[in-house]
């Protein structure tokens, strides 16, 4: 039986696999997922798009620009990163602070990054791929890409990424300012929370030792510090036993 040999998709097919992997990116700004979530989704529409990629990972720099892996597709991939943030430098690296895109082989990278190189071919990968990620102006991370080909990426595959690499940056930038307003929205819920049962203590030590407010309070940071319990905790308590106290009255 004679084996009819794969014929490669076109670049017009790969166009509209671009065009439709773009529609979900701008669609996943709608979606109420978490990071995780969102980062999976753009590396598997990244290794859907590049048809020689192997392996994954984003990279995404902190507030402080320090460089962290926040999801890979294989042990390796993270492997790989960690070596280039412990060496402080590499294609991904690179990338992400000058926004832009490195595509190479070890040969070529070699010249430019021996450490990294070093490690690549430890793996068995054979060529690289790197986007930087910025969004207004702001650098975000880098989307990475590996192959084990020396040529696992072109000239095609370079400008599909540079097209992705613009959503991509976005919607991680738009779901981690989401994630730290959701964040500071809980820490303000807990610290009301935690006023409504201090006040409401509050007002049960006024009562029982006929004091003012201001006495009261006093009366339960002493005792808190006292029983080195937190202030919350012992207001807390002291509700319950009150509510306790008043369910058994009323049975």
């Amino acid at each position: 039986m004679e084996i009819q040999p794969v014929t490669p998709p076109s670049a017009n097919e790969r166009y509209g696999d671009v065009v439709g992997a773009l529609s979900e990116l701008t669609q996943a700004l709608a979606v109420e997922e978490g990071m995780p979530e969102t980062l999976q989704r753009i590396l598997d529409l990244a290794l859907k798009l590049i048809p020689g990629c192997h392996a994954a990972s984003v990279t995404v720099l902190d507030a402080s620009g320090e460089p962290v892996t926040a999801l890979g597709t294989s042990e390796e991939t993270y492997r790989l990163d960690q070596s280039q943030y412990a060496f402080g430098d590499g294609p991904c690296l690179d990338a992400a602070r000058r926004h832009t895109i490195n595509r190479c082989h070890m040969e070529e990278a070699e010249q430019a990054w021996p450490d990294f190189t070093g490690v690549a071919k430890s793996m068995g990968l054979r060529s690289y791929l790197s986007a930087g990620l910025i969004d207004n102006g702001t650098p975000v991370g880098a989307l990475n890409l590996s192959s084990r080909d020396r040529d696992g990426f072109d000239a095609l595959d370079e400008a599909f990424i540079a097209m992705f690499s613009i959503p991509a940056a976005s919607v991680i930038a738009g779901r981690d300012r989401y994630e730290r307003t959701r964040e500071l929205a809980d820490q303000l819920k807990r610290a009301m929370d935690s006023r409504a049962v201090i006040d409401r203590a509050i007002g049960i030590v006024m009562v029982q030792a006929r004091c003012n407010g201001d006495e009261a309070f006093e009366r339960l940071r002493r005792s808190s510090n006292n029983q080195n319990v937190k202030l919350r905790e012992l207001a807390e308590r002291i509700v319950q036993q009150v509510d306790a106290s008043s369910l058994g009255s009323a049975v």
